[in-house]
């Protein structure tokens, strides 16, 4: 049996590995304590790769999945097309990037108004320049 840690040290951690040297059979893996990123009905469980929106989990390919990511942890700021693309797709560029990046972002939006029509949040274009993550609490 494999009992994966956080490395966070507090007491519930500490009582499971006096636990494991009690227990020679049970092996105790410490992970890096990665974070849960949270705006409302938002969740992305970023060690699990894994997103909800409103207890629901939302199913996305590895690409969407990332540029997610990347718009969520810079919320409010415009990430140009140029570095969505590169830090998604690791070839060279071919001259492609606003139509790669635009697909993609139109297929989020989609799969989450699939969920709810009224999200509480917004991916939005800057005409020319790339996206930006929006809280529609902060209009």
């Amino acid at each position: 049996m494999i009992l994966r840690l956080p490395t966070q040290d507090n007491g519930i951690f500490k009582k499971i590995k006096q636990l494991s040297k009690q227990h020679p059979e049970l092996q105790v893996l410490e992970m890096d304590a990665l974070p849960v990123l949270t705006i409302r009905a938002l969740e992305i469980d970023v060690s699990r790769r894994r997103v909800f929106y409103g207890r629901q989990e939302v199913t996305l390919t590895p690409k969407e999945y990332a540029l997610l990511f990347l718009l969520v942890a810079n919320a409010g700021k415009v990430l140009t097309y140029q570095k969505l693309y590169e830090a998604v797709w690791p070839d060279d560029s071919l001259g492609n990037e606003i139509n790669a990046v635009s697909c993609h972002i139109y297929g989020l939006r989609k799969k989450f108004h699939r969920i709810s029509p009224k999200l509480s949040f917004t991916i939005r274009c800057v005409r020319g320049v790339g996206f930006r993550f929006e809280d529609a609490e902060e209009k």
